[in-house]
Order: C-alpha cells, then sequence, then structure tokens
C-alpha cells in the first residue's frame, strides 16, 4: 500500500495491520483511526479503515468510512462500491475500469500459479473441451480471447485457431500474456470497444471475466456485430438465480443461466451447448460455474 506522506501515520497505520494480522481488529481500527486523523486525504488508508471496521462489525461505521473513501477516489480504484452493496444491500454495482486494471495489475505476477496450484482453476480446459466436443472438426480462421488475462483460454485454445487477438484492461496481464507467444495480437483496453473495431470473427472467448461485468447485454450485442454469421462465442459465468445478477462473497458478479438465455434470444444467438461444472475454488469453497456455446443466427 503506498504511503500516506505522513511518518507518523505510517508508523500508526503499520501498528494498525499487525494488529489485524494477529485478529484483533477492535484495536487495529482504533490505531488506524488514529493514522487517519493524522492523514486525513489519504484515500488507501481510509479503504484499509472501512474494511478493517467491517471485520469488526462495526457496519455504520464502515459504511461512513467507504463513502469517504469515495469522495477522496471518485474512480473507486478499490472497490468500495461492492463493498457497501454486499454491506447495505440495494442496487448491484458496477465495477470502474480502474478498480479492475488496478486488481489485476497487482495480481498479474503471481496470476497463474495461484490459479493453476492453489484455486484448482478449470476454465480454460473446460471451455477447450466444450468446443471440441460440440465443434469438434471446425478450425477457426480469426479469434478474439476477452478479457484475455495471462493467455491461459488463449494458450488453451491456440492450436485450433490461425490468428488469435486478446484485449484485456490490465497491461501487467498483457505484458503476462505476451510471455506465452500464443496470440498474434495483444491490446490494452475494454472488450465492448475493442469488439467495435473487429468484424467477421470466427470465434469469440470469455473465460472467467464475464463475471467482472454487471450487465452483459452490452457485451452480448458487441460480439453479435463482430461474429460474422455461424460463428461462435465460448464463454463462462459464475452461476446465478434465475434471471438475476447478484454480486457474489467474493466480488464477483453471478448470472443465472435464464438471464443467458434471454441475452442469447434477443441478441440473435442460439445455444450450441451448455453446461454447469465447478470453474475454481475460492476460500476453500467449490465455485460453480456455467459455460456456454453460443451460434451467431444468420439473419438474412
Amino acid at each position: 500500500m503506498s504511503s500516506s506522506g505522513d511518518l507518523a501515520a505510517d508508523r500508526r497505520f503499520d501498528l494498525a495491520m499487525q494488529l489485524r494480522g494477529r485478529g484483533d481488529v477492535a484495536a487495529a481500527a482504533d490505531v488506524m483511526s488514529q493514522a487517519i486523523a493524522l492523514a486525513p486525504r489519504w484515500a488507501a488508508g481510509r479503504f484499509a479503515l472501512a474494511e478493517t471496521l467491517a471485520m469488526a462489525g462495526e457496519t455504520t461505521a464502515s459504511l461512513a468510512a467507504f463513502k469517504a473513501y469515495l469522495e477522496l477516489d471518485p474512480s473507486d480504484s478499490m472497490g468500495a462500491a461492492a463493498r457497501i452493496h454486499l454491506l447495505a444491500g440495494g442496487d448491484v454495482p458496477t465495477f470502474s475500469e480502474s478498480y479492475v486494471r488496478r486488481l489485476f495489475d497487482q495480481y498479474a505476477p503471481r496470476f497463474d500459479r495461484a490459479l493453476t496450484e492453489r484455486l484448482a482453476y478449470a476454465v480454460p480446459e473446460l471451455l477447450r473441451a466444450m468446443i471440441d466436443r460440440t465443434l469438434p472438426a471446425r478450425r477457426f480462421a480469426r479469434a478474439i480471447d476477452l478479457g484475455c488475462g495471462t493467455g491461459l483460454v488463449g494458450a488453451a485454445l491456440r492450436e485450433r485457431v490461425d490468428w488469435l487477438t486478446g484485449v484485456d484492461l490490465s497491461p501487467g496481464m498483457i505484458a503476462e500474456a505476451e510471455r506465452k507467444g500464443a496470440y498474434q495480437r495483444l491490446t490494452v483496453g475494454d472488450i465492448v470497444t475493442t469488439l467495435a473495431g473487429e468484424r467477421d470473427l470466427d470465434l469469440a472467448l470469455a473465460g472467467d471475466v464475464l463475471c467482472y461485468v454487471r450487465d452483459l447485454a452490452p457485451v452480448f450485442a458487441a460480439v453479435d456485430r463482430a461474429l460474422r454469421p455461424g460463428g461462435a462465442f465460448a464463454f463462462s459465468v459464475e452461476r446465478g438465480d434465475g434471471a438475476a445478477v447478484t454480486l457474489g462473497p467474493g466480488h464477483r458478479f453471478q448470472h443465472g443461466a435464464a438471464l443467458i438465455h434471454q441475452l442469447a434470444g434477443a441478441g440473435g444467438f442460439s445455444i450450441a451447448a451448455e453446461q454447469t461444472a465447478r470453474l475454481r475454488q475460492d476460500g476453500g469453497k467449490e465455485v460453480i460455474g456455467l459455460l456456454f456455446i453460443l451460434s451467431k443466427i444468420d439473419q438474412k
């Protein structure tokens, strides 16, 4: 975490984090409040105080601290809106680009090891197996990997694609993906904006990225415009309930199967394949998801 710019505040904050690490969250919150009093414009410290207050069960004080953080950082690069929703309910928030970018830039250097060694991450292999079963004889001339991350999905599908583009909001993730050598082109950017410049794609991939997008309708519309008739859209979502969108405790959105069916029908897609599967582990629990392959209908 960045320094507050005040040595005394930093020392108190470090002590507070030590207390929090030992489980004494009430004392940690008290000492952290002292640090913030010395550095009231320190956004990252204010966010940590809000988290610590929430851990201590001080919901009202935590909400006030998260809202104070948002006044200091309106871009919400640390994801306060999600914490406020989980504490107080209300409308499901939308993640800011700055939050997603910051989250994955920090995670990029250890991303592959954490997913494959600790979290039993299965999405790339699940998508590859599903495509192999559903479209066994098909080769894809042009494909795009949306939210490509470090390139795990791209690497799993590379041998079936002639030209593969990857796009991600995080420069750190793109730098890691470059090392895999699975892509002909990599770009830093928003997936909807990037898709606006694509046409006649054979395949769009979105492995474990739509859980960071609350409203999937713009994504489906952008994929529809970018795919050629008969093109495929293969993706995963974390399983929600019915047509609802919810925010899970892991700060990822969950989308119900009924919602995906609605979006597919409205967007001119037929459902070629659908399955329920374990995507990964999180906090010792299995994360259950839905995987789909949609086919773009030729509406001429």
